[in-house]
């Protein structure tokens, strides 16, 4: 697939064939089901108590997904297909691969009794994993020039992408990301261990856990693969140097996982992503942010490819796996991908998720900043949201603050942003905290194809959860704008299952103001109380399954 690092990062690597080394083959084994593994009672065995807190406090029951794989069928696969290496293992989705230096072991594992699919995911051929250091690459990131507006005592170069999204208020409040858990998903974290931002981390142990899921490997600082990439993301998040640099959410822990395999271009790399999703899901980390997407595959699995019609948020396995964390109670936050000036532009996946929190680019004024479109092929809004990914400062290779563009940044500065809002916030759900978000945004109203949702604001988030916020939040399922209103308000649906509802206003004796002849959509313009006394009135909600309802007062 198309690699989402994104078009401003280029890599050129140099891979060397050893004439004695044969290819190596990489396939994914599906199995039928899960007879003879763990039970529930054995849950402590596969999940952590911090992930099981996490799964209670949102309601969450567990599932067949939850247990391992059957491990005699992985032994099996392993024997039969000569497999050098068992790359991965998925007990959400029942699923291994492994790597094998003979292809034709393939046909053979298809034919085992409990082996529902197989499907080839890369090949690499040189044998496995060999290259030729050091990687080169033209560099991502630039010295800083830009003006941030306002004050930047604290903040420094950072200002200016932090104020526009008004998470300062949250770090004002004392919100900072303090016991927050945050995975975050990309290439390489080159120099995040030496450089001086991160010092912070380094001694309060705020680096909790690193794994190198495309070299099944602990460690991701190489030095030998030439990106930095993730280690400027995590800047974005992490870096805490006041005065100079201070990032989104500067007290938060972090989990630093490599998924993407700048070797290859192939589905495999979805897999390493799964895996990551399903470490971070076991450990009991609250947030995902992935600033990867692919839509395109290199041969010899060029038919591998999405089209836009798969950016439908139920084809690609990684967009699977994004939905899937989300329904274990995390919350996963996307760059949409700077593919907006390209003939591809659209999003990525899994930026298709409809339970992906998805992040386009725009710069310092608001402007679009060059990211994909939405919406998806199936009509969901995308993206989510939009921040700063043009002209973005961050921790450059020198460990200096420079700047870069793309919607790869501007989803860790968002993502540590939700951070900070769900630690101020930690009653709610994944799925209450994302609609929250929405109506905070500047264009929730009326969102376009390009920002979506629009720049949220998160002192706007808070107060609307308090209460005392314009915004009346419905259950986090509708909200009502504005509110106090001059007599003309919206009503707007955050739940894509609910299509159609019925709306009845009453004052506060109970007697009827107004109500709608017939079922209708989400965004719907209600002018029923221009001709009506100031003051308090009942607004009822009701669609098919449930009725809703709220207060709205006229000024």
């Amino acid at each position: 697939m198309k690699k989402f690092l994104f078009l401003f990062l280029l890599f050129v690597t140099f891979i060397t064939i050893d004439a004695d080394a044969a290819p190596a083959y990489a396939f994914r084994v599906k199995f039928k089901d899960k007879n003879g593994t763990l039970s529930f009672a054995d849950s402590l065995q596969f999940l952590s108590p911090k992930s099981l807190e996490r799964r209670w406090k949102q309601s969450i029951a567990l599932d067949s997904t939850d247990l391992p794989v059957v491990q005699a069928y992985i032994d099996t696969v392993m024997n039969v297909s000569s497999a050098s290496r068992l790359q991965s293992v998925s007990k959400w989705f029942n699923q291994i691969v492994v790597i094998t230096f003979d292809s034709s072991k393939a046909a053979l594992v298809a034919t085992l009794p409990m082996v529902e699919k197989v499907t080839f995911v890369a090949r690499y051929n040189n044998g496995v994993f060999k290259t030729n250091p050091p990687v080169t690459k033209f560099p991502e990131v630039q010295a800083y020039q830009g003006k941030t507006t306002g004050t930047s005592a604290y903040y420094g170069l950072s200002f200016q992408q932090i104020d526009q999204i008004d998470v300062d208020c949250l770090h004002d409040l004392g919100f900072r990301g303090e016991n927050m858990d945050i995975a975050v998903f990309d290439v390489n974290f080159r120099f995040a261990n030496t450089c001086s931002a991160y010092d912070s981390l380094k001694l309060q142990n705020r680096v909790k856990d690193v794994y190198n899921f495309a070299r099944d490997t602990a460690y991701v600082y190489s030095t030998a693969i030439a990106s930095s990439h993730g280690m400027n993301v995590l800047g974005c998040m992490a870096a805490n140097i006041p005065g100079t640099y201070v990032g989104s959410a500067p007290y938060g822990n972090f989990f630093l996982y490599i998924t993407e395999d700048i070797l290859v271009e192939a589905p495999i790399e979805e897999d390493n992503w799964l895996m990551a999703a399903e470490r971070a899901d076991s450990i009991g980390v609250y947030l995902i942010n992935s600033s990867l997407g692919y839509n395109i595959y290199n041969a010899p699995l060029s038919s591998a490819s999405y089209t836009y019609a798969n950016m439908d948020g139920q084809t690609s396995l990684l967009v699977l796996a994004a939905n899937k964390a989300v329904s274990k109670g995390m919350f996963v936050v996307n760059a949409q991908g700077n593919e907006g000036l390209s003939a591809w532009h659209y999003m990525l996946t899994p930026a298709d998720g409809d339970s992906v929190y998805s992040v386009g680019s725009v710069d310092g004024s608001g402007l679009w900043g060059g990211s994909g479109y939405g919406p998806t092929y199936d009509g969901t809004v995308k993206p989510d949201g939009m921040a700063m990914g043009k002209g973005t400062s961050l921790i450059g290779d020198n460990c200096s603050v420079g700047a870069a563009n793309g919607s790869s940044f501007a989803s860790p500065i968002m993502c540590g942003a939700i951070a900070c809002l769900w630690q101020a916030l930690p009653h709610l759900k994944n799925w209450q905290l994302r609609n929250l978000v929405r109506m905070s945004s500047d264009r929730y109203t009326n969102p376009n194809n390009t920002h979506g949702f629009g720049i949220p604001n998160f002192c706007t988030a808070y107060q609307i959860a308090l209460g005392t916020s314009d915004v009346q939040s419905i259950d986090y399922t509708f909200s009502l704008y504005p509110n106090p209103s001059q007599g003309e308000f919206y009503i707007k649906s955050y739940d894509p299952s609910i299509t159609e509802f019925a709306v009845t206003i009453y004052d506060i004796t109970g007697r009827l103001i107004y109500k709608s002849s017939k079922m209708v959509q989400s965004n719907y313009y209600v002018d029923a109380l221009k001709n009506v006394p100031a003051g308090d009135y009942v607004v009822l909600i009701s669609t098919v399954n449930k009725q809703y309802s709220s207060k709205i007062t006229k000024r």
